[in-house]
């Protein structure tokens, strides 16, 4: 009897940490014991790691097994454990004729076959980048595994091909043996989760004007207006304005979804849309839980959140955004662990003027008198505040969507469909204006610190001044003053201008004003 170690690789939110896997084969009744904090998912990995070894052909030793996952005080989640816990008792018993180099993860099967593992994408990016290790995934995590290119990643589909592989010194490289395009999602195909072009929007011109600004710059967007004038339609149309995904993005984003337990293993190349309902927790929407799990904040980075009905949402979920919002990152803190998880997502939220929607139709269509408001002012006021200040700060561009007649919206489609831009030509100056400012600062307006927005936002004597007096007038804050700098910067992207003229101030400034 004997003693083994092998190495792998625990998974705390998107961070690694080396774990040594003991196994101790020693002389007394038979028992399978696993140590070193594990919880309810490795402790159940007694009676998979009996059975796959048993049916992959091997004999599983009679004897007292002692299972150590070092270091003791870590605690140890998920079944990833698996395959090296299967591969120390095969190397302890003599199964295995030397011990193997480099990570091992892997969930096994009844029948030693290998399931895939969540954080698939995270623990190879750590094995072969932090670490410099060689690592040994799933077969059914190759696609995600796929966009880290390095020759030191082995898959295998069962414990007995991890054995074969050992013994005979023949590892199957990822490269060697890349995923098929069933597995692997083609990028160019990235628009084919959208659900709404431009071109079927009726009208609302200053709503398409100010989604192609949000789109080209990377803002958020707060939009008010009577139920059924399209809020959530705009909302749902800006995935197919914004840019394709770059690679870096593409990693990113499939990393958050990686570890997320609820998502099955593959590469997300479209920008993700996330629009959970408003009875959502403040768990739901900025994550938590028993795993310290990402929420939806996380799951939308480098696409879109959408909350439509704003107010309806609980007030500490809505409170909740304004760190993330600020920051591009969401850190959740519970007694178990610390995470940290990015959020750089384009948040858009949608919201009725009123608790019965329709304050102010009548002033713009006297003749509708069965859409006239019947609220309260106490109550428009109190609905009003579930929205505070320090969030509405936070988002760079507000806009109130105007309420159609019927009759409008007739002969708006008669001219629309002769001059209607369709998404791909939005998306065509989009894309262009992105271009300009990664090539002139490396990232979106939106990213700007105060001191690169000083240092690329350049204003003449005439915009200054224009600044000044809306300070004056509106009460901007500081952080409204350097929102609207970006916007306008995106403005002036949008024309192709290095500069930003009072134009462009003008505008933004029409968008950066807190709703009435």
């Amino acid at each position: 009897m004997s003693t083994a170690k092998i190495h792998s690789l625990n998974l705390t939110g998107l961070d690694c940490s080396p774990i040594e896997i003991e196994v101790d084969v020693s002389a007394g009744l038979p028992n399978f014991i696993i140590v070193g904090l594990p919880d309810a998912a490795v402790s159940e990995a007694r009676d998979r790691v009996r059975s796959a070894i048993k049916n992959s052909g091997f004999q599983f030793p009679r004897t007292r097994v002692t299972v150590n996952l070092a270091p003791a005080h870590t605690k140890k989640m998920g079944s990833l454990f698996d395959l090296p816990i299967a591969l120390g008792i095969l190397l302890a018993n003599g199964s295995l004729l030397e011990a193997p180099a480099g990570f091992f993860v892997g969930e096994l099967a009844l029948d030693g076959n290998l399931h895939a593992i969540t954080g698939a994408l995270p623990i190879v990016y750590a094995a072969t980048k932090e670490y410099q290790k060689s690592i040994t995934i799933p077969q059914k995590n190759s696609a995600e595994a796929s966009l880290i290119v390095d020759k030191d990643i082995y898959v295998v589909n069962s414990l007995a091909c991890a054995v074969a592989n050992i013994n005979n010194k023949t590892p199957v490289s990822l490269l060697d043996s890349p995923p098929s395009l069933a597995q692997k999602q083609s990028q160019n195909n990235y628009l084919q989760a959208v659900e709404v072009d431009m071109q079927e929007i009726v009208g609302q011109q200053v709503a398409r004007r100010a989604l192609e600004i949000v789109a080209a710059g990377g803002h958020n967007l707060l939009m008010s207006g009577p139920p059924g004038v399209g809020k959530s339609m705009l909302a749902r149309a800006l995935p197919s304005i914004l840019p394709p995904m770059t690679e870096q993005e593409i990693v990113e984003t499939t990393m958050m979804y990686s570890v997320a337990t609820n998502h099955a293993p593959g590469i997300v190349t479209c920008r993700p849309f996330r629009a959970p309902h408003h009875t959502a927790s403040a768990v739901a929407i900025i994550g938590g839980g028993h795993n310290l799990q990402p929420g939806e904040l996380s799951l939308a980075h480098r696409g879109v959140l959408f909350l439509d009905e704003l107010p309806e949402f609980r007030r500490d979920v809505i409170e909740a955004l304004r760190q993330p919002l600020e920051e591009g990152r969401v850190t959740i803190s519970r007694s178990t662990g610390r995470v940290e998880y990015p959020a750089r997502c384009q948040f858009v939220g949608a919201m009725n003027p009123c608790p019965c929607g329709y304050f102010g139709v009548t002033d713009q269509h006297p003749e509708l008198k069965h859409k006239e408001c019947s609220c309260l002012g106490t109550n428009i006021e109190r609905y009003r505040k579930k929205i505070s200040g320090p969030l509405l700060d936070r988002i760079d561009i507000k806009i109130h969507v105007s309420y159609m007649s019927a009759q409008e919206i007739q002969n708006l489609k008669a001219e629309q469909k002769r001059t209607a831009e369709p998404s791909s030509m939005v998306r065509q100056r989009t894309q262009k204006a992105r271009n300009l400012q990664q090539s002139r600062q490396g990232k979106t307006n939106a990213e700007l610190s105060n001191k690169e927005v000083y240092k690329w936002v350049i204003i003449d004597e005439n915009s200054q001044e224009l600044l000044r007096s809306a300070m004056k007038r509106l009460g901007l804050s500081m952080r409204g003053y350097m929102k609207t700098l970006k916007v306008s910067r995106t403005i002036a992207d949008l024309e192709d201008q290095k500069k930003v003229t009072s134009a462009h101030l003008a505008e933004a400034l029409n968008y950066t004003l807190n709703l009435e």
